[in-house]
């Protein structure tokens, strides 16, 4: 039903183009929702300029956007209900902060995390969701796992110089370039004190079953109690776990999301 909102009717037409076992016309939608039908017809035409709607002739049917972000969804739903275990026992193994993010196209997401009361302060300090545009992104070891698997980023971000925020951070893409090569040969990323001095950083990726990079986890800790490079070995085993649960959980929908996509 109509609510007179913005918001309210962009989501009353697509949940009746949802509610359709095929395109939905113009005059279903105005039926449907009861929004009058230049309304609908302004909706839906922008909602076709978003790709959340595909115009077929004079029908509408659900976007290649809509996909899209129901597969990320699905993805940090299962990564966080997944992850979670893997998350409090890394925690429970280190007591430094955990965690696991996701990524969309313009910034870093998290997930879920653990971490100790000795910890809580750093936390509140955090800068998530983490803009992929942001100075720091370059140095930071989930930035470097994700810009180890898209090229198409690491283009973007070399049109500027890097903007090192510690005397300790790459202040060339030159010395970047070189340590997205480490992740690609090894999968795992360590950062000390690139981002914000007296801490450390080791991450790795979590991939869907068709080995697409859907999120990092990673462990962050103060220098001089925590060894990055010595917590790599449970954080992959930690990494392989979860991707092994994430296929068996998510292979039938993201097979099933695939075929509607074709």
């Amino acid at each position: 039903m109509d609510d007179h909102t913005v918001t309210g009717r962009v989501i009353a037409v697509l949940d009746a183009v949802a509610a359709q076992r095929t395109p939905a016309s113009l005059a279903e939608l105005t039926r449907r929702t009861t929004i009058p039908k230049p309304t609908v017809r302004r909706i839906a035409h922008d909602l076709v300029r978003r790709r959340l709607l595909d115009r077929c002739g004079h029908r509408y049917r659900l976007g290649s956007r809509l996909l899209d972000l129901g597969m990320r969804a699905a993805a940090q739903q299962g990564l966080h209900r997944i992850g979670t275990p893997h998350v409090q026992d890394l925690f429970a193994r280190t007591g430094e902060i955990v965690w696991i993010n996701t990524f969309t196209e313009s910034a870093l997401t998290l997930v879920g995390t653990a971490f100790g009361a000795n910890r809580a302060q750093d936390v509140r300090r955090g800068g998530w969701p983490l803009p992929i545009d942001s100075p720091a992104f370059p140095n930071t070891a989930v930035g470097r796992v994700l810009m180890a698997r898209r090229p198409d980023l690491v283009e973007h971000l070399r049109a500027r110089p890097p903007a090192p925020l510690t005397r300790y951070a790459a202040g060339s893409w030159a010395r970047l370039d070189a340590a997205i090569d480490v992740v690609r040969d090894t999968g795992i990323a360590v950062e000390r004190e690139q981002c914000l001095l007296g801490y450390s950083c080791v991450a790795t990726g979590l991939h869907a079953p068709d080995g697409e990079l859907v999120g990092m986890i990673g462990i962050t800790g103060r220098v001089g109690s925590f060894d990055a490079h010595r917590a790599a070995r449970p954080l992959r085993s930690a990494a392989l776990e979860i991707d092994r649960a994430f296929a068996v959980a998510h292979a039938a929908p993201f097979a099933e999301i695939a075929t509607i996509g074709r």
